[in-house]
């Protein structure tokens, strides 16, 4: 696990084996992670971006564009593929 140190991570986060948390360029900026997000095992959150509360972020996904609150993403680059979840069917927090 790899985490930039000016990552914020919110409440009731789930980081699974082998996840990377980092800036890009700007070495200054890191992404901002809201509550109850689930970074399956090999995601890759790249950038000065903001993943929502309640995201799932599926195995293996290259995340490098900010999502909103209630999804789940997946795939190279991460693309939204289901909206308006409920993170209770994903995560046993």
């Amino acid at each position: 696990m790899v985490i930039h140190a000016r990552t914020e991570i919110g409440d009731n986060c789930l980081v699974g084996q082998g996840v990377t948390i980092g800036g890009k360029a700007n070495l200054h900026k890191a992404p901002k992670i809201g509550n109850f997000v689930y970074m399956a095992a090999g995601s890759r959150i790249i950038g000065d971006i903001t993943i929502g509360n309640n995201v799932v972020i599926g195995v293996n996904a290259v995340v490098n564009k900010s999502v909103p609150d209630n999804c789940v993403v997946a795939g190279i680059p991460a693309k939204i593929i289901k909206r308006d979840i409920d993170i209770m069917d994903y995560m046993d927090v």
